[in-house]
């Protein structure tokens, strides 16, 4: 029997290049764009009510992120993070939260709100101080 390392003979032997070699840098390179478009991203907690924001001209600005959110539903139910408000307790949880500094409220109304529920709120935030408020709609197409 023959010794394979007696004359270097075992490691003189070179692999021939085989065609999926210039597959495996695309494939790191993939995974790690993948990996940093996921920690990248934003991602949006889910809100507490289903709404439907309406549609406005594309002409609007930006709104800022920070400053309380209330939600109104096309039910009239309301809500400010993670809990359900009567009117009554949306204004008084604002009055706390904002201290009486002026501050950005935005009022996130379903399109299909009825205006006898929003306009109310708008009259007691209006009556408690609460004069900085933008009501937020999706850029229309």
């Amino acid at each position: 029997m023959r010794d394979p390392f007696a004359n270097g003979d075992f490691f003189a032997s070179e692999r021939q290049p085989d065609q999926n070699d210039r597959l495996i840098p695309m494939i790191n390179i993939v995974f790690l764009l993948l990996t940093f478009f996921m920690i990248a991203g934003t991602f949006h907690a889910a809100e507490l009510l289903d709404i439907e924001p309406p549609e406005a001209p594309a002409s609007g600005a930006d709104l800022p992120d920070e400053g309380p959110v209330v939600l109104v539903a096309r039910d009239g139910a309301m809500a400010m993070k993670d809990k359900r408000l009567s009117m009554d307790d949306v204004i008084a949880s604002l009055r706390k939260e904002i201290g009486g500094k002026p501050a950005e409220v935005r009022v996130k109304a379903d399109r299909a709100a009825r205006v006898k529920v929003v306009l109310p709120l708008l009259k007691k935030m209006a009556d408690a101080g609460i004069i900085h408020v933008q009501l937020v709609a999706v850029r229309g197409k």
